[in-house]
């Protein structure tokens, strides 16, 4: 068989996989339902082989690719997809999410929102209001209000209190949760776990508005909502291990998303908008792993490096664009630092909430002794990427809490 029949092999077992799979990522994991999908797969599998399925979901993203694909280009063409989901190629757990990944691209696509991301966020509030909620904004909550060792509200920056009458229920992070809002009223345990929580690689977004679409240099890549620009699996390893270690990557992977391919709307007639994710960001800088760019004392993104280092990937860029330079209108470049302070929750500029290696995912997301979306404090409830299933668009923890209360 041929690198293309092996991968509709590893399509075609996430899809045998499916109920088991799915079941694990986007169930309640302290459950009933879980033991009973757990039991049965046992019974219909066998113990053994079922402890099988889960030690190859543990394999690497390279040990899948390596063992699996020989060709280069088929090993590079899945290897950033590990990113989106805050690993690491060498991250256990890598590898069986680059094949639900590739799974979901398959039977998918990868659709974007006609006129742009902001009416999927209007349509939610429209259903949100539909339904007699109430949304906020520029309402800054403070804390949290405990009565009789219970949440029973939220105090504002302004000095209003908002009551609860069954819950509260928090999609922030650990530290945003146990350090700022309950602070000193915080479980003791919650309060230590905290301090163990590890935040993953921070993000750097580049966004361009064209005067024209880009003329790339490889044939159709002008259809395709979004593409990656990498050496390969190894060059994916080595951007990510720069990054994990304070430097700054001297060939970073570029997610380049160009969403004008699929929905003209985005911009006027015959332009042409990209924006650029790059997920090997380093949060605390130590140094450039070019020797180039010199790191600020205080390890802090400074708005000159931000440049500077936007300037490195322009550089990659334009050597796949056809005089990509001559049809920039505008650029602007966010770095993990000014993430951070467009949103408090993306603490180092990671966009998922904590890192996702396997120790802090599934049953121990955030914490070892985490029990679903408790928080320790009654009425008080914990959701979002920090909380399992994690990072995503799907609002998993949102809607798995909801069918609990």
């Amino acid at each position: 068989a041929g690198d293309g029949d092996r991968h509709g092999g590893d399509v075609g077992g996430i899809e045998r996989d499916a109920g088991l799979l799915f079941g694990l990522l986007g169930g309640a994991l302290w459950s009933y339902p879980t033991t009973k999908l757990l039991a049965g797969e046992a019974w219909r599998r066998g113990p053994r082989n079922l402890a099988a399925f889960m030690g190859e979901a543990l394999v690497p993203a390279r040990g899948w690719l390596e063992t699996t694909y020989s060709s280069d280009t088929v090993r590079a063409l899945w290897a950033p997809w590990v990113l989106h989901a805050g690993l690491g190629p060498e991250d256990a757990f890598s590898g069986q999410i680059a094949k639900v990944i590739a799974f979901a691209l398959e039977a998918a696509g990868a659709p974007v929102v006609k006129g742009g991301a902001k009416n999927l966020l209007a349509a939610f509030e429209a259903l949100i209001k539909e339904r007699g909620g109430e949304i906020r904004v520029d309402a800054d909550v403070a804390s949290i209000v405990q009565s009789g060792g219970r949440a029973t509200g939220v105090r504002l920056a302004s000095g209003e209190t908002l009551s609860a009458a069954k819950g509260v229920i928090c999609s922030v992070t650990p530290t945003q949760l146990y350090g700022r809002l309950l602070g000193k009223d915080a479980p003791e345990a919650a309060t230590k776990a905290t301090q163990a929580y590890r935040y993953g690689k921070g993000n750097f977004q580049i966004h361009y508005a064209l005067d024209k679409p880009p003329a790339w240099r490889g044939g159709g890549l002008d259809k395709v909502a979004l593409l990656h620009l990498t050496p390969g699996l190894d060059g994916v390893s080595k951007a990510c291990n720069e990054a994990v270690r304070g430097l700054l990557p001297e060939v970073p992977t570029i997610c380049v998303g160009q969403p004008h391919a699929l929905d003209p709307s985005r911009c006027p007639e015959g332009k042409a908008i990209l924006w650029l994710q790059l997920p090997e960001a380093p949060r605390h800088i130590k140094g450039d792993a070019a020797g180039k760019l010199n790191a600020p004392a205080d390890g802090r993104w400074t708005g000159a490096l931000r440049e500077a280092y936007a300037d490195r990937v322009e550089a990659i860029l334009a050597n796949h664009i056809d005089g990509f330079r001559e049809t920039v209108i505008a650029r602007r470049a966010y770095s993990p630092a000014d993430l951070e302070a467009m949103n408090i929750n993306l603490v180092g500029g990671d966009p998922y909430g904590g890192s996702s290696t396997i120790d802090q995912s599934f049953l121990w997301r955030p914490f070892k002794a985490s029990r679903n979306h408790e928080t320790g404090v009654k009425g008080l409830y914990h959701i979002g990427a920090s909380t399992h299933p994690g990072a995503g668009l799907g609002g998993g923890s949102g809607f798995l809490l909801a069918g609990r209360l």
